[in-house]
Order: C-alpha cells, then sequence, then structure tokens
C-alpha cells in the first residue's frame, strides 16, 4: 500500500502543508475513514468548511505526487458539488447548467460543459431539463442553457413535497359534524376559511400584514379544536414556535417545532439535518449579508472565502443510516395539522414534514410569501402560493393549491406601514400621539447601540409598562458594530442581567413581541430588501422602534429590491405532476 493509503489524516494534512486545525473539520466532513477517503479522491476536501478549490488543487497535487490535472473528474465532481453548496447557503435549491459552467470556466476548466456532464456521471447531482415540450414532438437533445443542476437531496425533498400535495389533495378525511358549525366570529377568522379547510386535504393561507397575523391563526386552532376537531400545531421555526406557545398559553394546544412534530410520529431520522428551526443560527450571516443575486454564482466562484453548507453534504453517511420504519397507524383519522410561519420552512423540512402527516388529516400551511424565505435552501411556500398546474384542475378552478387570504386587521400605524411596504412604499411616519411607531435616527453604528439600549431598558418600559422579556431587539447582523453580539453585552451591561438577547433578522422573523426595535445601521444597507424590511416590521405587536441609520439604501431597498431571487425546481415538479 502507499503512503498516503497508510498515513493518519493527520499525518496526511502536515505533508500537504494545511493548517494543523484542519483536522478535526476534516474528521467532521469526512468521518472517521477521512484519511482513506482523501488518499483516494484529495478533492474531497472541498466539502470541509473554508476550504477553497485553490487550496484543494494544492492539497490534491501533494497527496497525488504531482499528477493531479485541472480535468480530472474527481476536480469536476468536487468543485461543482462546492459551487452548488455556496449556492444553497443563499437559498437555492438548483442552479442553471450554464451559469455553473460559466463558474466552471472561472475555475480552470477547458471544457466546462464536459466537466459539468463528468460531475453528473459520478455525483450526487441531477439534471433537469427546463424546456417545456409540445405533446407528441420527440425530446430535444438537452443543452447546457436548458438544463437546471441540483444536489440528489435538495432534488429528492421537493419532489417529495409534490407528491405530498397530490397525496393531500386526495384523500382527506371528514372532518365531522361539529365542522359545519364552526365558530367564525370575531375578526380572527372568517368563513371562507373554515370552508376551503373543510373542502381540502391542503389548504394554504396567506397571513394578513396586520398585527393580528399569529392571533388568526391561534383562533382559527381553538376554534377548531373547540368544534372536537383533533388539532396538531407546528411552527415553522423558533421564533413562531415560542409566539404561538405564547398566543395559546392557557389553553390545550401546544405548538411544536418541526423536528418535534416528527419525532411525536416516531419519523425524527427522516427529517435530516436540515429543519429551519436548526439551520436558523448557523444560516444567518451567510444570507443576511449576501449582496450576490443568483446570477453571480460565476464571479462567486472565485471571490470571498466559502462557508459550508451547514446541514451536511453527508452523502456516505446518508447512506448508512437505516430509512427509519414507517409509523403504522389505525385507520384514517380525521383531523388537522396547523403550520404556522410555513414561509420560514425549508424545502427539505417541509418534505419531512407532509410525508410525515398520517392518512386523512388535513394541513393548513399558513404564511407570508412576501416576508423572507427560510434560512435553509428552497422557498416552497412561495412555490406553492404562485405555481399553478394542470393536474390540481381536479382540485381548484385555476389549477393551484386552494388557498385563502386572512382577514385584515383593524387600522393601526404598523400595519398601514407594512401595507405600504409590501407595495414598495415608505411612507413618512404619521404623528401617532400613542407613539406606536418610532423611527430614530442615528449617525455611525456606536450612536444605534447606545440609543437601542436606550430604548428597550428605559424609554419603551416606561412609556408602554412592558418588561424586559417583552422588548426584542433586531439587528441585521451577528457581528460587527451594531450585531447582535454587540447588542447583546450592551443589553447585559445596561440591565444588569445575562437572560437578555439581542437577535439577528433571521432567528427572528417569524415571530413577534409586544415591542421590537429594529436596528438598521449604515454597514447592514448593503443587506436590506423590501421583503427583509417587511418582515421586520412586522415583528412588533404593540410598538416599533427603527433605529435608522442607513440613509437612502433603505427607500431605495424597499423601492427597487423586492427580495434576493432563489433558483428552486419545485414549480417545475408541480407542473409534472
Amino acid at each position: 500500500m502507499t503512503e498516503p493509503e497508510t498515513a493518519s489524516l493527520e499525518q496526511l494534512l502536515a505533508s500537504a502543508g494545511a493548517p494543523g486545525d484542519l483536522a478535526p473539520r476534516v474528521a467532521a466532513a469526512l468521518g472517521p475513514e477521512a484519511a482513506a477517503r482523501l488518499a483516494a479522491d484529495p478533492w474531497l476536501i472541498l466539502s470541509v468548511p473554508g476550504v477553497r478549490p485553490e487550496a484543494a488543487d494544492g492539497f490534491a497535487r501533494s497527496v497525488l505526487s504531482g499528477s493531479a490535472g485541472p480535468e480530472d473528474p474527481r476536480r469536476a465532481r468536487a468543485v461543482l458539488g462546492w459551487l452548488l453548496d455556496r449556492a444553497a447557503l443563499d437559498g437555492h435549491t438548483a442552479q442553471p447548467a450554464d451559469v455553473l459552467c460559466s463558474a466552471l470556466g472561472t475555475l480552470g476548466f477547458t471544457d466546462p460543459a464536459a466537466a459539468l456532464q463528468a460531475a453528473l456521471e459520478e455525483g450526487d447531482v441531477l439534471a433537469f431539463s427546463n424546456a417545456v415540450e409540445d405533446e407528441g414532438e420527440e425530446p430535444a437533445e438537452p443543452s447546457a442553457g436548458g438544463l437546471m443542476i441540483s444536489r440528489e437531496r435538495y432534488a429528492f425533498a421537493e419532489e417529495g413535497i409534490g407528491e405530498a400535495v397530490q397525496r393531500l389533495l386526495a384523500t382527506p378525511e371528514p372532518l365531522g359534524e361539529g365542522w359545519a358549525q364552526l365558530d367564525t366570529s370575531g375578526d380572527r377568522i372568517h368563513g371562507e376559511l373554515r370552508d376551503t379547510v373543510g373542502a381540502h386535504g391542503l389548504t394554504l393561507l396567506a397571513t394578513a400584514p396586520g398585527i393580528a397575523k399569529t392571533a388568526q391563526i391561534a383562533g382559527f386552532a381553538e376554534a377548531a379544536a373547540a368544534a372536537g376537531v383533533p388539532v396538531a400545531m407546528v411552527g415553522g421555526n423558533a421564533a413562531s414556535v415560542r409566539t404561538l406557545n405564547r398566543e395559546l398559553g392557557g389553553t390545550e394546544l401546544t405548538v411544536l417545532s418541526v423536528q418535534e412534530y416528527l419525532d411525536s410520529l416516531g419519523r425524527g431520522e427522516a427529517s435530516g439535518s436540515g429543519t429551519a428551526t436548526a439551520e436558523a443560527d448557523s444560516q444567518t450571516d451567510s444570507q443576511a449579508d449576501s449582496q450576490a443575486d443568483s446570477e453571480a454564482t460565476a464571479e462567486a466562484a472565485s471571490d470571498g472565502v466559502p462557508s459550508s453548507d451547514t446541514t451536511g453534504s453527508g452523502t456516505d453517511v446518508d447512506l448508512e443510516v437505516a430509512e427509519p420504519p414507517a409509523p403504522k397507524f389505525a385507520e384514517p383519522q380525521p383531523g388537522l395539522v396547523v403550520v404556522c410561519a410555513a414561509h420560514q420552512i425549508d424545502a427539505e423540512s417541509l418534505a419531512a414534514l407532509l410525508d410525515a402527516v398520517p392518512e386523512g388529516m388535513r394541513v393548513l400551511l399558513a404564511g407570508d410569501p412576501a416576508e423572507p424565505g427560510p434560512a435553509g435552501p428552497g422557498q416552497p411556500f412561495r412555490d406553492l402560493m404562485e405555481t399553478r398546474s394542470e393536474s390540481l384542475l381536479a382540485y381548484t378552478s385555476d389549477g393551484r393549491v386552494p388557498r385563502v387570504r386572512a382577514a385584515d386587521s383593524e387600522p393601526h400605524p404598523l400595519t398601514d406601514l407594512r401595507f405600504a411596504l409590501r407595495e414598495g412604499e415608505l411612507p413618512p411616519p404619521e404623528n401617532d400621539p400613542e407613539k406606536r411607531l418610532v423611527i430614530v435616527p442615528v449617525r455611525d453604528s456606536g450612536e444605534a447601540v447606545a440609543r437601542a439600549v436606550q430604548l428597550a431598558a428605559d424609554s419603551i418600559p416606561r412609556t408602554f409598562g412592558l418588561a424586559a422579556e417583552d422588548i426584542q431587539v433586531i439587528t441585521i447582523r451577528a457581528s460587527g458594530d451594531a450585531g447582535a453580539e454587540t447588542l447583546t453585552r450592551a443589553l447585559r451591561e445596561r440591565l444588569g442581567t445575562e437572560d437578555v438577547r439581542a437577535l439577528t433578522a433571521r432567528e427572528a422573523l417569524g415571530g413577534t413581541w409586544p415591542a421590537a426595535v429594529v436596528v438598521l445601521d449604515g454597514p447592514s444597507s448593503g443587506s436590506l430588501t423590501r421583503a427583509l424590511v417587511y418582515g421586520l416590521c412586522g415583528l412588533a405587536e404593540r410598538h416599533l422602534s427603527i433605529v435608522h441609520g442607513a440613509g437612502s439604501a433603505l427607500p431605495q431597498a424597499v423601492a427597487n429590491v423586492p427580495d434576493r431571487p432563489r433558483h428552486t425546481r419545485l414549480p417545475a415538479v408541480l407542473r409534472e405532476l
């Protein structure tokens, strides 16, 4: 056996001049056989967080004693995976083949199309045609310009969502006599929602921009339970779970995370590692700070230090894990699964969730497609909302998944602001004697921190009689002069307690608090979009303070940058059902 095959991982890395602290990260990414795997395919090191293609090339030349060439199929497979993993951090489940070919050319492949083909033949990636063929016409030979490339895990997840949509729409059980008498009084729920959920196995609810969006969902779930219908409540992320449990305090309903719901059905392992709740912290900076749109993959290939897809590549490990037995249910039972903040659930998590829903149960996915998508790859709620499919004409006249728009809330300065933001307008603040919306201009990040702390620790508690736990400070980034870490230290010093914590936008979206202080300093301006500003302005129920140091970037983002686009295949999957 050759020396690279018998060398330990530490020896193998040291001989290539790799940093001494790299071994634990390599072992975590590649498993206990990391040394043997790298000896056979040194470009696998690209799956380790922080390793770039040029570093992987140097490592490969060392391991293979100079015989590593730029066109090596192993290199093509690894570099393509690296590009797709970088794209996944920005929410994409797939990438256009021509964009990937451009990036491969930038990274030294003289024949990018051939490299792509080699990777497709050997790697865990799949190609899908975007072409729409006429009936009876022979399919054309696919070209790079007509293909979308996806990792198997994301392709299977989106296929799974499509299959679940068909199953749920085809197999609902009657909800019982009490459903027709379900109480629809008040402004929290209405008859159209009752009738649509009663008629279909899957319903989408677009929550209203108003401050009562959470109360509407909680009220509907309470009414359904009171009508004798078994109700399961699931939150799309940690913030929504906390908010709904607070809203439902004193009732028999408990909101579970996606993972907890899967565990309750004996399907915990089936969820993978990509649940939105678990991913929120790890994906915060990579998405909030990203200023590159989906067209910039080629440029990204040569700029910046990559982050690894924290959902884990883990293909070999996944294959070794036995598929858990499917839960055995008795006869199909009528019931309702209400999913809150569904727009915060990524493709893999939603596929696992819908696949686990027992036969006969109905599902209500409630979310706001105008807010930013989930922390992980995909935007399944938005895709389900926007896609028409001929196969769905059997259920709805317009070929869309059945949907309802929630009743609007009573007039309120925060509601009015959200309605304007959704249309791309940033109106000047109105004179409000009750001070439910306050804009605080600041000059720099230091002043932003000082004013945010003063508002949260003094002004808002004094004016509204709120406790510290009722006031949440939110900022765009985790680190930096006005990041969540800095704000947390300043709040704890001012309040003299360790229990308070500022949140990043990614951690906060999906939830609400009685009062919120949103910090938009200058360095955060490049991350702003209309969807993000709209989402941030929906975090408060009684009072919102915006510490504004982003200058003209704020109105420009609201007017001109709707959201960071995501490439996904779910619309195509739905159209192909």
